[in-house]
C-alpha cells in the first residue's frame, strides 16, 4: 500500500497497474473516463524515461504458428484489399449522431482481433524483388508498411459489427496510425527467400484509441519458426466526416494473465508517458551536461573555447536532409499520404547516413517513439532531416524529423514560425527515433551538443539508447 506523501514512481505505477484489475475485466468507456486518450500531438524535444517502462505484447505463440505452414494463409495484398473493400461498405451519412453517441458496442476478446497473414517470398517472384535490399535480405523500409497496414487491419476487425471485415462497421469511423510506441528487431537479417508471417491483435481499448501489437515470424534453416520483431502501434478512431471528432471502439476484454499484464502495463505506460514532469532532465542528466562542457573548455583554457579532439564531433554537424514531393501514388484510402510510406523514407535516410558515419554495414535494432502529429497531404513538399543524437560504443541513436511546406497552405506560418524562411514555412508532421548498430567498424565518433537544444536531443537519445540496451540484456 502506497503511504500518504510517498512519491509516485514509475515502478510504483507499474506494480500498482498490475493489481489493479482482475482477468475477466471488461474495459472500455466508464473504465477509462480519468484516463485521457491518447494524444496526437507530440513534444518534439520532450525527454522521456524510457528504461522504467517494460514492452508488452509477450503473448504465448499460437500452436499452428509454430511451425509456419503458409499455404492456405492469406496474403498481405488480401489485407490491403479487405481494408479498402470494408471502408467502401460503409455510408457515413447514414448514421446519425444519436447512433453515434448510444449505440452499444459489444465488449470484444483479445483473440477476436487475432489475425496472421503471408509475405509470400518463396512463391511470388515480382514480390520477392519488390521486397530485395541491396545486402540481399528484406528491405525494412517494407515490411514497415506491412506492419502499418497490418495495425489498420486489426483495428477494423475489433470494431467490425459481425468481428469480420466481411461486413460492414459498427459504427462509421476512419481509424489512423497516432504513433508507433516501439518496433523491437530480435534477429539481424530477414532472408529475402523465405516467406514472412506477420501476425497481429489488439491488446488495449480505451474510449477512442487501442494497441495493436504485432509480430513477425520467418522460419529457421530447420523450418523451425523464429520471431524477427514485435511492434506496438497506437491507432484512433475519427469521424470520417469530422476527422477531429473521436468515434467510439469496441471495448476490450483479458481473459488470460498474459493479456491482462499487457493491458494493465500499456495503461500505466500511457499514464507514464502522459506526465510532463518526466519530459524534463533531471538532476543528473543536468549534471552530465555541466560535465561535458566542462571537459571540453578544459582542454582550451586560455580561451575557454570547447575543443574536440579526433574521436568526436558535434551533433548538429551530423546532420542530412531529404526533400521531396509528395505524389498520387503514396496515398492511403483516406487520401493522404500512407504512414508506411513515411516511416519507410525516414529509416532509409537514417540507415544510409548511419552507414557513411559508421564506415560500414549497420544493422536496425529498434525504434522508438514514432509520432504522426499531422497528416501529410498529396502535393505536400515533404522534408525530411536527420540527425544522430547520441553514440555508445558502436550504438547509434538517430532521431528524423518530418516537416512539410506549401506555400498556399501556410503563408501566414511564415512570419510566426521562421521568418527566414519566407514563403516556404514547415509545419513538422511526425517523428521517428531509430537504434542503428555498427557492425563492422567499433571505433564510431562520439557525438556532443554544442547548442542547448542538441543538449535537450543528446540527453533524449542517451535514454533512448539505453532503454534499448536494458531490454536487450533483459
Amino acid at each position: 500500500m502506497k503511504t500518504p506523501g510517498t512519491p509516485v514512481t514509475p515502478e510504483f505505477a507499474l506494480v500498482n497497474a498490475l493489481t489493479q484489475f482482475p482477468i475477466g475485466s471488461v474495459f472500455g468507456d466508464s473504465e477509462f473516463s480519468s484516463t485521457p486518450d491518447i494524444q496526437t500531438h507530440m513534444v518534439p524535444r520532450g525527454l522521456i524515461h524510457m528504461s522504467t517502462v517494460k514492452p508488452v505484447h509477450n503473448l504465448p505463440i499460437p500452436s499452428e504458428l509454430r511451425h509456419a505452414d503458409s499455404t492456405n494463409t492469406p496474403t498481405v495484398d488480401t489485407m490491403v484489399t479487405s481494408i479498402y473493400d470494408h471502408v467502401k461498405r460503409t455510408n457515413p451519412e447514414e448514421y446519425s449522431n444519436e447512433d453515434k453517441n448510444t449505440k452499444t458496442l459489444t465488449p470484444r476478446t483479445i483473440d477476436e482481433s487475432y489475425r496472421k497473414f503471408v509475405i509470400p517470398l518463396s512463391t511470388d517472384a515480382a514480390k520477392r524483388k519488390d521486397y530485395l535490399s541491396a545486402q540481399g535480405n528484406v528491405r525494412i523500409g517494407k515490411i514497415l508498411e506491412d506492419l502499418d497496414h497490418m495495425a489498420v487491419h486489426v483495428a477494423y476487425v475489433h470494431n467490425s459489427e459481425s468481428g469480420s471485415l466481411e461486413g460492414p462497421m459498427s459504427l462509421p469511423r476512419t481509424i489512423v496510425t497516432a504513433s508507433v510506441h516501439r518496433i523491437d528487431f530480435h534477429k539481424e537479417d530477414i532472408k529475402s527467400n523465405t516467406d514472412i508471417i506477420i501476425d497481429g491483435q489488439v491488446t488495449f481499448a480505451g474510449t477512442s484509441s487501442m494497441q495493436i501489437s504485432i509480430r513477425l515470424f520467418q522460419n529457421d534453416e530447420k523450418n523451425n519458426l523464429t520471431l524477427m520483431l514485435k511492434a506496438q502501434f497506437f491507432m484512433v478512431s475519427r469521424d470520417p466526416l469530422d476527422g477531429s471528432r473521436k468515434v467510439r471502439i469496441h471495448p476490450l476484454i483479458v481473459t488470460t494473465p498474459d493479456q491482462a499484464e499487457i493491458f494493465n502495463l500499456t495503461k500505466a505506460r500511457i499514464r507514464y508517458l502522459g506526465n510532463t514532469e518526466e519530459m524534463k532532465p533531471k538532476n543528473d542528466e543536468l549534471r552530465l551536461i555541466h560535465d561535458v562542457y566542462n571537459n571540453l573548455i578544459a582542454r582550451n583554457k586560455l580561451t575557454e573555447t570547447p575543443v574536440l579532439n579526433d574521436t568526436e564531433m558535434w551533433i548538429h554537424k551530423t546532420a542530412i536532409s531529404l526533400t521531396e514531393i509528395c505524389f498520387p501514388e503514396y496515398q492511403n484510402m483516406y487520401g493522404k499520404i500512407f504512414g508506411g510510406f513515411l516511416m519507410r523514407k525516414a529509416l532509409e535516410l537514417a540507415y544510409t547516413y548511419s552507414k557513411l558515419f559508421c564506415k560500414g554495414r549497420v544493422v536496425l535494432r529498434s525504434m522508438d517513439r514514432i509520432e504522426f502529429a499531422k497528416p501529410v497531404e498529396i502535393g505536400d513538399i515533404l522534408h525530411l532531416d536527420s540527425l544522430i543524437t547520441y553514440t555508445k560504443d558502436n550504438y547509434i541513436q538517430v532521431k528524423v524529423l518530418a516537416a512539410v511546406s506549401d506555400q498556399k497552405k501556410f503563408p501566414e506560418l511564415a512570419a510566426a514560425n521562421n521568418p527566414s524562411l519566407g514563403e516556404e514555412a514547415r509545419v513538422q508532421t511526425n517523428m521517428f527515433n531509430f537504434t542503428m548498430e555498427s557492425v563492422e567498424n567499433r571505433n564510431i565518433h562520439k557525438v556532443l551538443p554544442k547548442h542547448y537544444v542538441h543538449a535537450n536531443s543528446y540527453l533524449e537519445g542517451r535514454r533512448l539508447l539505453n532503454s534499448h540496451l536494458t531490454r536487450h540484456i533483459d
